[in-house]
């Protein structure tokens, strides 16, 4: 305390006498050790200075602030980039909506961020910011679509979705139809469309079978169709036998045909020409004289009757819808010269037959159609007697053999004409 007192009274005093000299010494008052000093007492009672000691612990955290916040933070150019690369990446989990906002993506919302995502995930694009923007606010459309009468094939291309357009660019019917089949009613995400459509192509290479339908036509055939039955017992083939005249042949034959694992079909009272009959007679008249008497008799003696085929292959849109009535299927028939062998879609109530009658028969033809099925897909043929005749409507036992033997070495399943239609139930027979 006594030196606290005297330090303060030499102060005075030196202040006192500078102010009475030219002397600009400046005096400072003494500070009190701990009172707001950089020094501190050791154990000896030495003074020690702390200041440095203090701005070194500063200046360490100063910069490790800055370091932090410049390895955190991106500039736009920088997330824009790693949305880019991120296109055909699996598992993107990274890309937050604060990305998308810093990008100026402005379709991109919370509600839809998980729909983007999954587009990221799916796609097999690359494409610049540009383009990348306007694909999104499509995708965004799609999922906001409320109808699936809404959706057209040009907004799935739009959208780049992959296997549903041809290399020249027409849309493939087929895995477009499968497409509405499957999907739900409205909000329609990207990934689960692209999947759905990759789906159909696995199942056209992979699940569903490959089917061949062979038809007979017309009443006199029936003789030697019953002669040959033994024939596709050995392939294990079935057929259609489309039968006209039913009042005048054996019934007993028609129903064993049936009862050996063969479809019986209608073809006519009298095969009459559908198209120039209902134009003369109406399409009621056609209706009530070729089609519903013999439908009625064959039911009654006990014949599963479902499908019918076309005397001449001749039709008209009338007698297509009214026919429909009647029946679960139709067959019509080609045997023009320029007829070409192939399979069609399976899905199909009204189908038609393709003649392999003698002056038709084209083996190498019917073998390439068998070779180019593809799964889900039917190869209808259609003929007459079996054997020689005094016309050309007919096919001889040896190019029968010949196209059962082909069909069944290549794996095809043989089917009844109202039986292709199930197809994916008949998957893993």
């Amino acid at each position: 305390m006594k030196y606290r007192y005297s330090a303060w009274i030499v102060a005075l005093l030196l202040l006192i006498s500078g102010c009475n000299s030219d002397s600009k010494t400046a005096i400072e008052p003494p500070v009190e050790r701990g009172q707001g000093d950089n020094t501190s007492t050791d154990k000896d009672g030495a003074d020690t200075d702390n200041s440095d000691k203090d701005n070194s612990n500063s200046d360490d955290s100063n910069s490790e602030n800055t370091n932090s916040n410049n390895s955190t933070k991106e500039t736009k150019e920088e997330v824009i980039k790693r949305i880019l690369s991120a296109q055909g990446a699996e598992n993107i989990t990274s890309l937050a909506l604060k990305d998308f906002e810093i990008a100026e993506f402005g379709c991109v919302t919370a509600a839809n961020l998980s729909v983007i995502q999954g587009y990221f995930n799916t796609t097999q694009d690359e494409l610049q910011l540009t383009t990348l923007r306007d694909r999104l606010c499509k995708v965004v459309e799609l999922f906001e679509l409320d109808n699936k009468s809404l959706l057209t094939p040009s907004m799935l291309k739009d959208v780049g979705l992959r296997g549903l357009f041809f290399q020249d660019g027409t849309l493939d019917q087929w895995a477009y139809d499968e497409l509405i089949l499957t999907i739900p009613e409205r909000n329609f995400e990207y990934a689960a469309l692209q999947e759905a459509v990759e789906d159909f192509h696995h199942n056209q290479s992979s699940v569903w079978p490959k089917q061949i339908n062979i038809s007979f036509d017309d009443g006199g055939a029936l003789n030697s169709i019953y002669e040959h039955l033994d024939l596709f017992d050995k392939y294990n083939a079935t057929f259609t036998y489309y039968v006209s005249h039913y009042s005048t042949i054996d019934h007993e034959k028609v129903a064993d045909i049936e009862d050996r694992g063969h479809e019986i079909g209608h073809h006519g009272v009298i095969h009459r020409h559908a198209k120039i009959y209902s134009e003369e007679n109406g399409v009621q008249k056609w209706i009530t004289d070729d089609i519903t008497p013999q439908l009625d008799a064959m039911r009654r003696d006990g014949l599963t009757v479902t499908s019918y085929a076309y005397p001449f292959g001749a039709y008209t849109k009338e007698t297509d819808r009214e026919i429909k009535k009647y029946f679960t299927h139709v067959r019509k028939f080609a045997s023009w010269s320029s007829v070409v062998y192939r399979g069609e879609r399976s899905d199909r109530p009204i189908t038609t037959g393709l003649s392999i009658d003698s002056h038709r028969f084209d083996l190498d033809k019917i073998r390439n159609a068998i070779d180019t099925l593809k799964g889900g897909e039917t190869l209808y043929l259609a003929t007459h007697v079996i054997g020689k005749t005094g016309n050309e409507w007919y096919i001889t036992p040896e190019n029968l053999e010949k196209v059962l033997a082909y069909a069944s070495a290549k794996g095809l399943k043989f089917c009844h004409t109202s039986e292709c239609m199930n197809f994916k139930g008949n998957a893993n027979n």
